[in-house]
């Protein structure tokens, strides 16, 4: 079962935000930031990409670049999350990770536009990080679609197990879990917690959807499929 993170998990309340104009203003002393810009279901890879590409700032965008920004991007956002500013978990998130992580039948991951760091940096604070041991992250590739088979080969690797498609769950909160889903043709469970309205998930049709996660009895019945 691979999660998102932000909007599916936590929020963190539009900190990644500021502190990714902080990272970009540090480096290039000025910076058109794209403030309509939706982050949400973005790789912070495609996201330093996008906003570079905007700016039209005269110089190469280079994998070497982008990454320099990511790390000084964790930067601002570990000062900022240590400075008071706690992710706040959504309801029922707590509740069901136990229920799943006791489960020997069910294997947690990640499947999330941060970087690993950040992602790290997030759970860790919300005290979520002891369920996830591996996952897919956004310095793995700046296509979210190609996230899902790295986590899958990562928990293999792991858990010294296989998993079949048909059992492997995309669980995020935007279009783009669902759209990565499909392209792994993989089972999703979309929820409206994040900031993509239920609509919208309901309009790319993903298997499941709800509208948070409150109700951990309805969610187990569909993930574990009673």
């Amino acid at each position: 079962m691979l999660f998102d993170i932000d909007g599916t998990l936590i929020s963190t309340r539009g900190i990644p935000r500021t502190a990714m104009f902080e990272a970009l203003v540090e480096r290039f002393g000025t910076f058109n930031y794209d403030d309509a810009f939706n982050f949400s279901g973005r790789t912070d890879w495609e996201i330093v990409e996008h906003l570079l590409t905007y700016a039209d700032i005269d110089i190469e965008i280079t994998d070497q670049l982008v990454h320099a920004i990511l790390k000084d991007f964790v930067r601002h956002l570990s000062d900022k999350l240590h400075n008071g500013f706690q992710p706040v978990i959504y309801p029922g998130i707590v509740e069901l990770l136990e229920k799943l992580g006791q489960r020997e039948d069910v294997k947690l991951g990640l499947v999330t536009g941060n970087v690993k760091d950040g992602a790290r940096l997030k759970l860790t604070l919300a005290k979520l990080d002891k369920y996830f041991a591996v996952g897919g992250f956004g310095d793995d590739s700046n296509n979210r679609n190609d996230l899902p088979p790295l986590a899958i080969r990562r928990a293999q690797e792991h858990y010294r197990t296989s998993f079949t498609k048909q059992d492997i769950w995309i669980i995020g909160d935007s279009v783009h879990d669902v759209i990565c889903a499909k392209v792994n043709q993989l089972r999703s469970l979309a929820v409206a917690t994040g900031w993509t309205s239920y609509q919208d998930l309901y309009a790319q049709k993903p298997e499941y959807l709800l509208q948070d996660f409150s109700d951990v009895t309805t969610a187990l019945s569909i993930l574990l499929g009673n």
